[in-house]
């Protein structure tokens, strides 16, 4: 049985509420949005004119433990390129 396209996130939401980041997570968001945007794009999401990796994030403050951890996992990162990276990790 295959997940739906909502399983992802939902699976992210509820593992971002107890389990950790990945300590083999390295580097930083090169602000693509393309993690913002995937299936809905998030009301927060914002970019600059005519620069595409200007996005932020209108409630950055305040933002889901789901986006503060995105990336959690190597499995998680489903977007490239991405500024993250995992240095020897198994998952």
């Amino acid at each position: 049985m295959r997940d739906g396209p909502f399983d992802g996130k939902l699976r992210r939401f509820a593992t971002s509420l107890v389990l950790p980041v990945d300590p083999n997570r390295d580097g930083e968001c090169n602000r693509c949005g393309a993690c913002c945007m995937f299936l809905v794009r998030c009301p927060f999401l914002k970019f600059e004119a005519g620069n595409p990796n200007s996005a932020s994030c209108r409630a950055y403050m305040i933002r889901p433990l789901q986006c503060r951890k995105y990336p959690r996992t190597k499995k998680e990162q489903i977007h490239q390129p991405c500024g993250y990276c995992f240095k020897g990790s198994s998952d």
